[in-house]
């Protein structure tokens, strides 16, 4: 009976490890845009203004004049949003390294509309100007974070592992690998959000999901009970 205490106890730990590694690894940062005709004028009015061809500028203003950039706008979806995972964030640095650049495709970016698709490759191309902007730094960044993927799968299988033996060390690996999965998720998000809101559309957002959150506490949740239920249970041993 004791024996079956310890398994039951060391089980549910497991899948509480494994649950918290599935959660963080696999749940998504959300890119959303609730007033997509808002973030479509500001876009043309970037690339109209970035552009040196004359002939782009007329036809804009044609399209003013004769109400048919509204009727443009009105085919964009109300809202947009993108979803990126932690393992999806691993194959973008992955592309990124092999042709130093993002395409709106190697981001899961869709278009329906000739405007949507114009818009799509103007923020990949503001992603990949700052990228460009920062190669050194980015390149470094990239390494880091392709290698972390698998430290924090290595760091949540130790935990496994130190659970099955009964350690109370488990704690530590876990810890580790529940906050750095989650602060890379969470940099990414916030890096992203400063670069799109100050050179696409100031109302774009990048978001934690539900998910993350929920791995985050599933983690850390497990780190603070494993060492205080092991530690119960020996109590309960020493006294019988």
């Amino acid at each position: 009976m004791k024996n079956m205490k310890k398994i039951i106890l060391r089980v549910l730990m497991i899948i509480c490890t494994a649950v918290s590694f599935f959660l963080l690894l696999t749940s998504v940062i959300s890119l959303k845009i609730n007033d997509t005709q808002a973030m479509g004028k500001e876009v043309i009015n970037r690339v109209v203004s970035d552009s040196d061809n004359p002939n782009l500028k007329e036809g804009v203003r044609f399209l003013e004049a004769s109400g048919l950039e509204q009727t443009l706008l009105k085919q964009l979806p109300k809202k947009y949003k993108i979803e990126m995972s932690y393992a999806n964030l691993y194959q973008v640095c992955e592309k990124y390294n092999d042709k130093g650049k993002l395409t709106p495709k190697d981001l899961n970016l869709s278009s329906k509309t000739r405007l949507e698709e114009i818009i799509n490759e103007y923020m990949v191309k503001q992603i990949n100007h700052k990228l460009k902007e920062k190669s050194d730094q980015v390149y470094h960044a990239i390494s880091i974070y392709e290698y972390s993927i698998f430290a924090v799968a290595l760091l949540f299988l130790l935990a496994a592992i130190l659970i099955i033996f009964g350690r109370a060390s488990a704690s530590v690996p876990l810890a580790i690998a529940s906050v750095g999965s989650f602060m890379a998720l969470w940099i990414a998000a916030n890096d992203i959000t400063n670069v799109l809101q100050a050179n696409v559309y100031s109302g774009i957002n990048v978001t934690l999901s539900q998910g993350v959150w929920i791995g985050l506490i599933v983690g850390l949740a497990t780190t603070v009970l494993w060492p205080i239920l092991l530690k119960l249970t020996k109590e309960v041993k020493d006294k019988k």
